[in-house]
């Protein structure tokens, strides 16, 4: 039996997404970037930060199943409860053993009670992959918490497809929990047709093979989506033996390894990106716009602005004496902890240092090495520097 209820394809804009933090509690996508106020040369360092490391699951043959691994809460899947799941290497988890299905590769409609398909089975969806080519793993699971309630999100995140190795799919299946709701969320899934036409199947069966829900259109057919049309579908279920399937926003519960993300840093209206590390340490001498763009499995991406402010030029006197007004000589930098592999030295007219930090908090109260000993007045040299990897390079310096 087949019970399949759509309310027409959809397709979406990109719109605010979720990512991590250490916690497993869902936040935004791209982790925000903190604008910073700093004196002109004051070297900032910003992080770009997208969601957490996912537990890789290597295969050990083309056609493989792997398992069992956790799933992180009870899920309820046609009535019958799973605290565990298996995983296809061509794109379908299971909530039980399926030692039959190693080294299926073609599709196959649903339902169906052969011995040799998946069972108890999510197709997200089900076509020949190659998850053990050079790159591998290409497969992800975390379990997340999102509003106090806990998501198992399982990636296949630019897994080469085994007739056209040239193009990839990248898609999730997520488990839901106490809604026992179930999400596919797929961002790219080419048809591929060299070597003749391949099928695939998206919809989910039973234990038995009895009870089925297919996505319209996908059940052993052959079809693909595009990054300009990813989608999102939502299977609830009804009652032991049958589900809702409707088109939801794509949403992708940011799980990645860190060598499926790239980053591009921009700085003010340069095209060109001006480092591609996740990390970027900057010495403005103006105020100036950074953007981050980051990659996930070589096609969607994020992006976050930050600004730094630069303040008026840093001050040519003060006046130590006690009273309260003047009295440090300050070099800003707000928020403190953005402020990174910063040194401030001060000199006098012999050149004898007698001040030095690598604190943006220690400012200078007049005194030789801010101790007991008073400096006298006169000109003093002050230099900062951006120091890196044992290369000292002077940010901005005055007198």
């Amino acid at each position: 039996m087949t019970n399949s209820v759509i309310n027409g394809y959809f397709r979406c804009a990109l719109f605010l997404l979720f990512s991590l933090t250490g916690s497993g509690v869902l936040m935004a996508q791209l982790r925000p970037l903190q604008d910073v106020t700093i004196s002109p040369g004051v070297p900032v360092r910003f992080a770009a930060e997208y969601g957490e490391v996912a537990t890789g699951i290597q295969f050990t043959t083309q056609d493989g199943v792997e398992g069992p691994f956790p799933i992180g809460f009870n899920f309820s899947f046609y009535g019958v409860p799973y605290n565990q799941f298996w995983v296809g290497a061509e794109g379908w988890i299971s909530f039980v053993p399926n030692n039959a299905a190693n080294g299926v590769r073609d599709a196959f409609s649903v339902p169906t009670a052969a011995n040799f398909v998946p069972k108890a089975c999510i197709l997200g969806p089900f076509q020949d992959l190659s998850p053990v080519t050079e790159g591998a793993p290409f497969v992800f699971y975390r379990t997340v918490i999102e509003s106090g309630k806990k998501k198992l999100a399982v990636m296949w995140c630019q897994c080469p497809v085994y007739q056209c190795p040239d193009s990839t799919v990248t898609f999730q299946i997520v488990l839901n929990e106490v809604s026992n709701t179930i999400e596919n969320h797929i961002y790219q899934k080419p048809e591929c047709s060299l070597g003749g036409t391949i099928k695939a199947t998206q919809g989910i069966q039973d234990a038995t093979g009895t009870y089925a829900t297919a996505a319209p259109g996908r059940n052993n057919t052959v079809w693909s989506i595009d990054p300009l049309r990813k989608e999102g579908w939502l299977y609830e279920p009804t009652s032991s033996t049958s589900y809702n399937l409707s088109p939801i926003n794509y949403q992708f519960v940011p799980i990645a390894p860190p060598e499926k993300i790239t980053f591009r840093w921009y700085e003010g209206s340069d095209p060109e990106p001006v480092s591609h590390d996740s990390t970027l340490v900057v010495t403005p001498d103006v105020t100036t716009l950074y953007k981050v763009v980051a990659t996930l499995c070589n096609g969607e991406e994020f992006d976050e602005n930050v600004t730094v402010n630069v303040t008026d030029p840093i001050p040519t006197a003060f006046t130590p004496n006690g009273d309260g007004v003047n009295d440090l000589f300050v070099i800003e930098g707000t928020p403190a902890d953005q402020i990174t592999l910063y040194n401030l030295r001060i000199y006098d007219r012999w050149g004898q240092e007698v001040f030095t930090s690598d604190k943006i908090t220690d400012l200078w109260n007049g005194k030789r090495n801010n101790a007991g000993e008073d400096c006298p007045d006169g000109t003093y040299v002050w230099v900062i520097y951006y120091e890196k990897s044992d290369k000292t390079k002077v940010t901005n310096k005055g007198s």
